[in-house]
């Protein structure tokens, strides 16, 4: 038998059982009903943020595509990677 996982299990279940717990003591209880309003609506801006990031990325990786399919790069004004990332080399 594998303890480990009936060890999971349990601890899924206890954890469940705490969460029910509290989401009926905030059921009940002006000031915590408050305090759970304002955690939920603290993980919704998280979320909000985390996916206005993600679609931000990849517009602008797609504005990038876009850009090099209307203007190609040309070899002579590529700039180079060391340049770009600040390493010059010794003066």
């Amino acid at each position: 038998m594998n303890y480990r996982l009936l060890l999971q299990s349990a601890v899924f279940v206890l954890e469940g059982v705490l969460l029910v717990l509290l989401l009926s003591a905030a059921l009940h209880f002006e000031v915590a009903r408050l305090v759970f309003g304002i955690a939920v609506a603290a993980f919704c801006l998280v979320v909000e943020i985390f996916i206005v990031v993600r679609i931000t990325r990849r517009l602008w990786r797609w504005g990038g595509q876009l850009a090099a399919l209307i203007i190609p790069e040309s070899p002579g004004t590529a700039i180079s990677a060391s340049t770009a990332a600040g390493n010059r080399g010794e003066a």
